[in-house]
Formats: structure tokens, C-alpha cells, sequence
């Protein structure tokens, strides 16, 4: 390849290039802009309404709706926002009656738990009571048997202390 030809494409390819970023700052111009044109078209048409009897010719193109249609048509747009509000204070009950069942429930398991404790302590302090009181009608003197320790402790030593004199006299 000559550098002529290398340049003739490098023009070429940067004129396609520019073509291509044309035409897409218009397509996305036209994307922005018929949206708008058209949504704007349909709202400003406030729309026909005529009567028919029986075999007669329409005037224009549309949808034909029977009296009961009509009549439930407008009903239905007066009666929606009374209808919601009704849905509306419905779950709003249905939820405040779960919340406050849960909560019932809950409560029954507490009031039920601190019954349990309740019961649970005055039975420990009842028998720390008792067993206080036992203390008390026996007390903890045992004199006797210091008694008997010592007599006895006494004569073992006595007999220890003649047969070691009686040991060392003998040598």
C-alpha cells in the first residue's frame, strides 16, 4: 500500500466517523423531541361524544359504548377514590388488629413469665426462712463434745508425758 492510499482512507474513515456522530446527535434529538410532540397532540384532544339509535351511521372512528357502559364507566370514576379510601382503612384495621393480637400475646407471655418468677422467689425465701429458723432453735454450741475432746486429749497426754518421764528415769 502507498501512503496515498493510507491517507485516503484515514479522510474517509474520519468523514464516516463525523457522519456517524451526526447522526446520532439527531436521532437522539428526534427521540427527545416526538415523544413530547405526540404525548402533547393526545392531551390537548378533550375526545367527541354523541348518541346513536339503532342503525345509524357513526361520525367518526372510536369505540362505542352502550348506556350501562357508560353509566358504569362514570361510576366507577366517581366511586374509585371511595372505594381506595375503604380498601385503605380496611388493612389499616387488619393491621392494627394483628399488632395489637401480637402485642395481647406477648403481654400474656410477660404477665405469665413474672407470675412464674414471682412464685419461683417466694418460694426460695420461704425456705431460706425455715431453714434460718432451724438455725436458730439448735444453736451451734456443742459444749459436750468440747467437754469430751478435751478429757480425752488430757488423759492421752498425761499418759504420754508418765511414760516419757518413766523412760527417761529408767536409762
Amino acid at each position: 500500500m502507498t501512503p496515498m492510499g493510507s491517507q485516503r482512507e484515514l479522510v474517509m474513515f474520519s468523514a464516516s466517523n463525523i457522519l456517524n456522530k451526526l447522526l446520532s446527535v439527531f436521532l437522539a434529538a428526534l427521540m427527545v423531541c416526538l415523544p413530547t410532540l405526540a404525548n402533547a397532540s393526545e392531551v390537548a384532544s378533550e375526545g367527541r361524544v354523541t348518541s346513536l339509535e339503532i342503525s345509524e351511521k357513526a361520525p367518526y372512528s372510536g369505540i362505542l359504548l352502550d348506556a350501562e357502559a357508560t353509566a358504569k364507566i362514570l361510576a366507577d370514576k366517581k366511586f374509585l377514590p371511595l372505594q381506595c379510601e375503604l380498601k385503605l382503612e380496611l388493612q389499616v384495621k387488619e393491621l392494627t388488629f394483628n399488632h395489637q393480637l401480637s402485642l395481647g400475646l406477648l403481654q400474656a407471655k410477660y404477665d405469665g413469665l413474672n407470675s412464674q418468677h414471682t412464685q419461683i422467689l417466694k418460694i426460695k425465701n420461704d425456705e431460706i426462712g425455715r431453714l434460718q429458723d432451724i438455725v436458730k432453735d439448735r444453736p451451734n454450741s456443742n459444749s459436750e463434745w468440747w467437754l469430751a475432746g478435751g478429757v480425752v486429749i488430757g488423759i492421752l497426754v498425761s499418759i504420754g508425758v508418765f511414760y516419757a518421764a518413766a523412760e527417761g528415769f529408767s536409762e
